[in-house]
């Protein structure tokens, strides 16, 4: 089990905590299951997803703010996603693909067992070029930790009830498209993944532009 899986993990196990030692309250899990959908949408779709693995890197505020989102959220280093994302898209559905069902099995996308062999840092020429994206690449654990840490310390109730379920949702909508994407061994506009992401629904149509 890599870190990002542990981490993952943790707060699954968080989320679970936090609801036996506060209680359940459905009104309070409508408002964090928005919280969700938004912060999905704005940092895992619009940030990390569009604006860092689809868009050249350069340095900048947006950036910085980018980059902590997806510490938060528990995906790990920015520079690791993009150059996972970037294979994905030049090699779908081959034994390229670090994360192909048809080549590695459904649960292992979902685990995120990626095949990461084939991964090079050709692909991310752009972020290497940053020394905030080289720095964070070699130690996001420990800052992802010690932002938990923090918040955890404020009030633990930031990670049971915030950090913790959009790092979930935020894992599980992305693992979704990631099967139910690529059924079949080719990119398929899947309506399955509407539960999750709705703006992942036209995956096919994703995989058809050109960035």
């Amino acid at each position: 089990m890599h870190s990002t899986q542990k981490l993952l993990l943790f707060h699954h196990l968080s989320v679970i905590a936090g609801i036996f030692y506060y209680g359940f309250n459905i009104q309070y899990a409508l408002i964090i299951l928005f919280g969700c959908i938004v912060w999905a949408y704005v940092v895992g779709h619009k940030g990390l997803h569009m604006y860092m693995a689809h868009t050249k890197y350069k340095d900048c505020i947006k950036s910085y703010l980018y980059t902590f989102g997806a510490l938060i959220t528990g995906v790990g280093s920015p520079l690791t996603f993009a150059a996972t994302h970037r294979q994905h898209h030049a090699y779908h559905d081959t034994e390229k693909d670090p994360h192909s069902p048809e080549h590695i099995g459904w649960y292992n996308v979902w685990l995120m067992n990626y095949n990461s062999q084939y991964i090079s840092p050709r692909l991310v020429k752009d972020f290497l070029k940053s020394d905030f994206q080289k720095f964070m690449n070699r130690h996001w654990i420990q800052i992802t930790i010690t932002m938990l840490v923090v918040l955890f310390l404020i009030d633990p109730r930031l990670v049971c009830f915030v950090v913790s379920p959009f790092s979930v949702y935020t894992f599980h909508g992305s693992s979704a498209i990631n099967v139910f994407g690529h059924l079949g061994g080719k990119p398929r506009n899947s309506k399955e993944v509407i539960i999750w992401n709705p703006w992942d629904r036209n995956h096919k149509d994703h995989h058809e532009w050109k960035f």
